[in-house]
């Protein structure tokens, strides 16, 4: 029954209920009103009570102030700079005296905001505060995944940064200095004991495209994932990734850095401009047909830094007379050999990453990601495809089915790896 049916009802009933004497017929009466109105009984004998027709009374206690002195209370407050009650409460008398000395103040209306307290004057100004009548500010969703992920520093254990298999992870955005719009990002991934790196784009960092591109890395990284840290970003910290995160990595724990910490994350940041920004540039890819070629490309440059590209690892770092002071490797290592070196790698991940070596050249595999980034500059140099007039697909309901779509072009780059 809807309201105006259960009003129109009510109405009706109660001119019946105070003409019905008796107290079978009023208890009949009743049985049949609770059963069309749905009312509890008690309910229902309150509501058709004569005494209650009248219009609903303002509940609470009467408010005891006048609009007149609630006028003089803001403009007091306008010239006090807008402070809140606890702060404007020590100096009103002041600004009245002053108000006084300058034009007519109504003495009752002065009377009565001298003797409010600090909680009275914050109720009085509500309504002349900006974003008066909105509430309470709706937590977002971004706050309750940050509260399910645990801290880097309380989830990673000890030696970590020994021990093969605790990754990073960040997204760099190929905007071109506007945020605005779509383009491409490149989620990065690096193993921090062993420097292995991968790189993948998204298209947007939406859900099903930040799956695709993690799916594409975890494949290709030889070692099995014990941990991921990210950022508080919320390509990352969202329910679809959370559903999506024990398929990509089983077993592997979860955490994020520390808000306005990079430091959390060094070695994906790092990566950032020595490995995604040297190849990509600044530019905005804003083209979506190129995702395929994209793709090849990052997958093609992994693979060449993973197995011909040496790196020196930090070994030590301690301040001395104002300054840093910084030790690393003697002598360098590429990603391949760390993992080949590793006592903790398990010789069936070794002999994967020995095929992934033997099944490549350097010079076959620089000539091809040259190839690559030509077919990228020419395919973002040409003028854009006229709109095709057929109609667009219809989109795809199921996550996992739209993350296999976006992740078609991470075969290119698996068959690459192998």
């Amino acid at each position: 029954m809807s309201k105006e049916e259960k009003r129109a009802a009510l109405s009706v009933g109660r001119r019946r209920y105070a003409q019905i004497t008796g107290k079978r017929k009023r208890g009949a009466f009743l049985d049949e009103f609770c059963a069309v109105t749905g009312l509890s009984r008690k309910h229902a004998i309150a509501t058709l009570n004569p005494k209650r027709a009248g219009p609903a009374r303002r509940r609470g206690a009467p408010k005891k102030h006048s609009m007149r002195a609630v006028r003089l209370l803001v403009k007091a407050w306008k010239l006090a700079g807008k402070p809140c009650g606890k702060l404007l409460r020590p100096v009103l008398g002041a600004y009245v005296e002053s108000l006084r000395r300058h034009e007519a103040v109504d003495e009752m209306a002065a009377s009565e905001i001298l003797s409010m307290s600090a909680s009275t004057l914050d109720r009085r100004l509500r309504h002349a505060k900006p974003g008066a009548g909105r509430g309470r500010r709706r937590e977002d969703s971004l706050s309750e995944h940050r509260r399910k992920v645990g801290l880097k520093v309380d989830v990673w254990p000890a030696d970590a940064k020994q021990t093969p298999g605790w990754v990073e992870l960040d997204t760099v955005a190929h905007c071109g200095g506007s945020m605005s719009g779509s383009f491409f990002w490149t989620t990065t991934l690096c193993d921090v004991a062993t420097q292995w790196t991968e790189m993948r784009p998204a298209w947007n960092k939406g859900s099903a495209a930040i799956c695709g591109a993690l799916r594409g890395a975890f494949e290709t990284l030889p070692v099995p994932v014990l941990g991921v840290n990210t950022d508080n970003g919320g390509e990352f910290l969202n329910a679809h990734l959370a559903r999506e995160f024990p398929g990509l990595c089983p077993g592997a724990a979860r955490s994020r850095s520390r808000p306005y910490v990079k430091n959390d994350n060094p070695h994906v940041e790092q990566k950032n401009g020595h490995a995604v920004r040297r190849i990509l540039g600044w530019g905005r890819l804003e083209r979506a047909e190129v995702g395929g070629v994209l793709w090849e490309l990052l997958a093609a440059e992994s693979l060449f830094r993973n197995l011909y590209c040496a790196t020196f690892k930090l070994v030590e770092k301690r301040r001395e007379a104002g300054r840093w002071v910084k030790r690393f490797e003697k002598t360098p290592l590429t990603p391949l050999q760390r993992v080949l070196a590793h006592p903790s790698v398990c010789p069936s991940a070794k002999a994967r990453a020995r095929a992934l070596a033997d099944g490549h050249d350097p010079v076959a595999l620089r000539r091809r990601i040259d190839a690559l980034s030509t077919r990228l500059v020419r395919a973002l140099a040409a003028p854009p495809a006229p709109p095709s007039k057929s109609p667009p697909p219809s989109p795809v309901r199921r996550s996992d089915e739209r993350c296999k779509a976006h992740s078609r072009p991470g075969r290119a780059g698996g068959d690459l790896a192998q």
